[in-house]
């Protein structure tokens, strides 16, 4: 709660006047990323079904609108994805499409820790996440935790770009009524990279 208190605490600071302009900017953008996803359910007696059960990797596209300020900025993500549901085998991946639309607001504080070239930034990103996972008719909600660290560019005028590696940590997105007995429920974590276009307002 305290990050989700500093993200509100950052965006709704006044506008500073001129002297301070360049050093605080609100930027709006799109993403488009790749993601896997590891843990969730885990075979623990070797019955001989899948080893495990965990939701599949898919693309996501995301709206985000941030503020900076100085080395420091804050930022709101809301992204969409299907990764389905995937069994794992000993060779093989079998992933279900038909179930398991993800919808994701994330906010995230961001300080810059170094450069590449002139302009280039490279910030690290830390805050937490609801995750609003579409599992058949019924909608499932988990609190996470999200960190990234992303490379930033100017592109052309306001447009700027950026890359993002990122990761992010919650409780299981199963209950306990949805797997057989020999099933252990783990914690659910994903790794990606998402590709981002700016414009600064």
């Amino acid at each position: 709660m305290r990050a989700v208190a500093v993200v509100a605490i950052l965006l709704a600071l006044p506008t500073p006047g001129a002297a301070g302009a360049a050093l605080a900017q609100w930027r709006i953008g799109l993403e488009a990323g790749v993601s896997r996803y590891r843990g969730s359910a885990r075979d623990t007696s070797g019955s001989g079904g899948p080893p495990g059960f965990h939701p599949g990797g898919a693309p996501a596209i995301g709206l985000r609108v941030e503020r900076g300020i100085g080395a420091f900025g804050a930022a709101l993500r809301l992204s969409f994805a299907k990764p389905g549901l995937s069994a794992d085998g000993d060779d093989l991946t079998v992933t279900d499409k038909s179930s398991g639309e993800l919808f994701e607001l994330a906010t995230l504080v961001a300080v810059r820790v170094g450069g590449i070239g002139p302009s280039g930034a490279v910030r690290a990103e830390l805050g937490p996440a609801l995750h609003l996972w579409k599992f058949g008719d019924e909608f499932r909600t988990r609190i996470g935790v999200l960190g990234a660290l992303a490379y930033e560019w100017p592109v052309a005028g306001r447009f700027s770009g950026a890359i993002r590696l990122e990761g992010a940590l919650s409780r299981s997105w199963f209950e306990e009524s949805d797997l057989p007995p020999q099933y252990e429920r783990r914690v659910t974590w994903r790794y990606g990279v998402t590709l981002g276009l700016r414009y600064r307002l």
